[in-house]
């Protein structure tokens, strides 16, 4: 089959969406279109997407120049140059080119195509009529019955001949998930391919249906610490940073609710931490009263003498916070090519805690949230045994006397 010849007008070219369109409203930032042959496509790519619509480019302009160099490999090709021979002897007589007599070939077949009143309701009741004759499956029939019914709707007294692909886009964006948009995508795909090749709609030359959306990114797995990197980072924390990162990975306490707590906060006979309204994220919806466990009751060991003053007395800003943990992961080891973990010490405690005891309704009330978010937001899949690690987590202290089977770490 001989390949189009290049025009003029065959190009890729990449626009921004204007920003009161309806593309630029469902986050669409640009436009990529294509022009082979006479037939153009659009894609369009959202904010964070320039990668992809950098390989969408490069890819569209490949096929672009294999289709200029196949054209030239053709017009050597004896077969074509033998029909170019004749077609010239054919149109001598009438003093027209070539060319000429191609334009005004292509330009009836546009025009006869625009005549072609045929419904999209019509053409529908032809395609699911060729259906059953040929006698699918009734899950594909059904499916189709379906599909081609909402879409005829959305669509009425539309002719064939006058659907854009921008129609069709805007149809199955209103169809829910990217998953269901394609499902329908494809249905409508294969009924204008089939009216395409159809002998009854023979002024139907092009199915203008757009390229499938692309399927969405799975989301990464949550990452936690684990027991060995949760004593190295307290191994290198600083005196005052060191119980704060116990507090949020030990006992299920919020980086900005560490900012608020006080010494008397803590219960040192009841071995406690009372966690406030006025501490609490929340308020006293999550204002809550957590045992400090056996390994955090060893790493706070230098600070039960303290009874009033903040606990972090010289950190008072979320901002300042931040930077201290930065400095610290670095000084840990944590950097470019070991990346932190988002939220990584309250998701640690969330899952072992979890893994632990089994008891989502426990998890949320010690950290402090709700059940739902525990498992949209925190939970990572940890199995009991290394859950148990986190609580094995000490100092390396010997008038402790730490027992066997546990990790320990220098403390600061």
């Amino acid at each position: 089959m001989q390949a189009p010849a290049p025009s003029h007008k065959d190009r890729v070219t990449c626009k921004e969406v204007p920003a009161k369109s309806g593309y630029a409203k469902r986050g669409y930032r640009w436009m990529v279109e294509s022009r082979f042959g006479g037939k153009r496509t659009r894609k369009f790519f959202r904010h964070g997407e320039a990668e992809e619509r950098d390989a969408h480019i490069e890819e569209q302009e490949e096929l672009l120049a294999d289709m200029d160099k196949d054209h030239r490999k053709q017009t050597l090709d004896r077969d074509v140059q033998r029909d170019l021979s004749e077609a010239v002897k054919l149109l001598e007589p009438w003093g027209v080119t070539l060319s000429t007599a191609a334009a005004f070939y292509v330009a009836y077949r546009e025009t006869e195509a625009k005549r072609d009143a045929t419904t999209i309701e019509e053409a529908k009741k032809a395609y699911l009529d060729d259906i059953e004759k040929r006698e699918l499956d009734d899950k594909t029939r059904r499916r189709a019955n379906q599909t081609l019914k909402r879409f005829s709707k959305a669509f009425p007294e539309r002719t064939i001949a006058s659907l854009q692909g921008e129609d069709i886009q805007l149809w199955w964006e209103d169809l829910g998930g990217v998953v269901n948009q394609r499902a329908n995508r494809t249905d409508v795909n294969t009924f204008l391919n089939w009216l395409v090749k159809s002998p009854k709609f023979p002024g139907v030359t092009n199915n203008p249906t757009p390229p499938a959306p692309p399927l969405p990114k799975r989301k990464a797995a949550k990452q936690i610490l684990t027991d060995k990197q949760v004593g190295n980072l307290l191994a290198h924390a600083s005196e005052e940073m060191l119980p704060a990162i116990v507090a949020q990975v030990f006992m299920g306490i919020r980086k900005e609710e560490s900012l608020r707590l006080r010494w008397d906060h803590f219960d040192w006979e009841e071995q406690t931490l009372t966690v406030t309204e006025e501490i609490a994220k929340g308020g006293a919806n999550h204002a809550r009263i957590n045992d400090i466990p056996p390994n955090a009751w060893k790493w706070l060991k230098p600070y039960r003498e303290n009874e009033t003053g903040r606990m972090l007395p010289t950190i008072k800003s979320l901002s300042a916070y931040d930077k201290a943990l930065q400095a610290l992961r670095k000084k840990a080891g944590w950097g470019e090519g070991n990346p932190w973990p988002k939220n990584a010490l309250r998701r640690t405690f969330i899952s072992c805690h979890y893994a632990t005891h089994g008891n989502v309704g426990k998890t949320a009330a010690v950290a402090g949230t709700s059940e739902r978010v525990i498992f949209t937001n925190y939970r990572a899949l940890v199995k009991k045994s290394l859950a148990a690690k986190l609580w094995r987590v000490v100092p390396a202290d010997p008038e402790d006397g730490a027992a066997e089977k546990v990790t320990e770490f220098p403390a600061a």
